[in-house]
């Protein structure tokens, strides 16, 4: 299943989070959300840059804090493949030498119906990529998404990756 972005919400608002998505990110469209059984987290694939729809998503949430409502998190996802370690090693020496050999990173690893362990996808991925780690303030965030027997990685920045509170804090008038 081909995926570039993953959204999170509260538990049981997944609907209203789909609806909010494609309401807020409209000229995305079209926005194709794959089903799965968590009530909480949504994922799929839109129409164009999926880090643009993350930055759509800041502004707004700095301009117009009350248009968010149940996106927490927005995703971007540059590549997918199955579940198989031969892939993610691919994918993550690509990704490794995408980022500049003088920065960090870290590995970022949210697994969801699926059996493999964070622990073991940190670590195939480690092994692949030859840079220096920072897990407090790393300039990039290597991010993985798996679920099922799907994967989607990412290199980003912090600030690519939508964090509804963190926006909303920012953008207030609050000292």
């Amino acid at each position: 299943m081909e995926f570039n972005f993953v959204a999170t919400t509260y538990s049981n608002y997944k609907n209203e989070l789909e609806r909010e998505l494609k309401a807020l990110l409209h000229e995305f469209e079209p926005i194709v959300f794959l089903s799965f059984n968590i009530n909480s987290v949504t994922y799929g694939k839109l129409n164009g840059d999926p880090v643009k729809a993350s930055e759509r998503l800041w502004n707004l949430a700095h301009t117009d804090p009350w248009k968010i409502r149940r996106i927490l998190r927005f995703v971007p996802i540059a590549f997918n493949c199955p579940l198989d370690v031969i892939k993610i090693k691919e994918i993550a020496k690509r990704l490794g030498n995408s980022i500049p050999s003088d920065t960090s990173y870290k590995i970022e690893a949210e697994i969801r119906l699926s059996k493999i362990t964070r622990n073991k996808i940190i670590e195939i991925i480690a092994e692949e990529v030859d840079r220096k780690v920072n897990l407090e303030k790393p300039d990039y965030i290597l991010e993985v998404q798996i679920i099922d027997n799907s994967c989607g990685i990412s290199v980003l920045k912090d600030r690519m990756i939508f964090k509804s509170l963190e926006a909303k804090l920012e953008g207030s008038y609050f000292p």
